[in-house]
């Protein structure tokens, strides 16, 4: 039966939980892609976001079924839920994926990499913070969106270049392999992030 009582503006709270659990997995991956020597703790605490993160959207999934009156459309919310879940899975692939690859050496330019995610979690923190008030703080939104947009940008160049790099004949095929699929699944994170910053303008 849906409840009609109130606006539930909870759903707000859901998001920036999930937003502040896609920041930590950030400021994890950072610390991974810049020492490796703590890689099998890095894994366990970003396991155990993940986890984290899946309770809270299967929490917003069941109230959605239930609850009549949402403070914004009830697929907005949605939308919004499964996608902060996809650039966490994103994200945890990534550092997975150092383990997977049973890298040894960091790369500099995923480093690099890792530090415009770790700013474009940053932003989502806020933004989410902001959808609270979506009148009063469009224009914020929409230029915190705007700056995802521009952090995506340099993950994309910083991703070509380096790819451009690996494929200039001087490097092992097999860290060729490894690192192109690790650069690929950040700078898919990076696009899943920016994806949720055109859903958050539709809004």
């Amino acid at each position: 039966m849906f409840n009609i009582s109130n606006k539930h503006e909870e759903f707000f709270d859901y998001l920036i939980s999930n937003a502040k659990v896609f920041h930590q997995g950030a400021l994890i991956g950072q610390a991974a892609f810049k020492d490796l020597s703590k890689l099998d703790q890095h894994l366990e605490e970003v396991i155990q976001l993940e986890h984290k993160a899946d309770v809270t959207s299967m929490e917003v999934i069941r109230k959605i079924s239930v609850i009549f009156i949402t403070p914004i459309d009830r697929e907005d919310f949605y939308r919004l839920t499964s996608q902060m879940e996809s650039c966490i899975d994103h994200l945890q692939g990534a550092i997975m994926r150092l383990d997977t690859y049973h890298i040894t050496q960091p790369s500099p330019a995923a480093s690099e990499m890792m530090d415009d995610i770790v700013e474009m979690a940053a932003e989502l923190e806020e933004i989410f913070e902001l959808l609270k008030d979506i009148s009063r703080n469009e224009a914020k939104l929409f230029e915190r969106a705007e700056r995802l947009s521009r952090h995506e940008s340099a993950v994309d160049k910083l991703y070509r270049k380096e790819i451009s790099r690996l494929f200039d004949g001087s490097h092992d095929l097999f860290d060729v392999i490894r690192w192109k699929d690790i650069l690929h699944t950040l700078e898919d994170t990076a696009d899943e992030v920016e994806d949720l910053g055109d859903i958050i303008k539709e809004v």
